[in-house]
């Protein structure tokens, strides 16, 4: 059985961890976000898709970067994140 933790818990080394993790997600959230979202600028540019390449790899990166998060606060807190 894991023993939960609350987040005052952690060394500043871990808290480090955690905010990297936390980082690492919202980065690679942005980043699908900035291929997916595409709102046009009048007069700047023309909306296109982004290949399909580009979209398989920010896909794999997030992917990767929940599982980071899942891992960190497993380790350090003892929980698994919501959602």
């Amino acid at each position: 059985m894991e023993v939960r933790r609350s987040p005052e818990e952690l060394s500043e080394d871990e808290r480090a961890r955690l905010h990297r993790a936390h980082q690492r997600l919202r980065n690679a959230s942005q980043a699908l976000e900035a291929l997916t979202v595409i709102e046009p600028v009048r007069g700047r540019w023309v909306a296109r898709s982004a290949p399909a390449e580009a979209l398989d790899a920010a896909g794999a990166e997030l992917h990767e970067a929940w599982q980071e998060l899942r891992r960190a606060q497993r380790e350090l807190l003892g929980s698994e994140p919501s959602g």
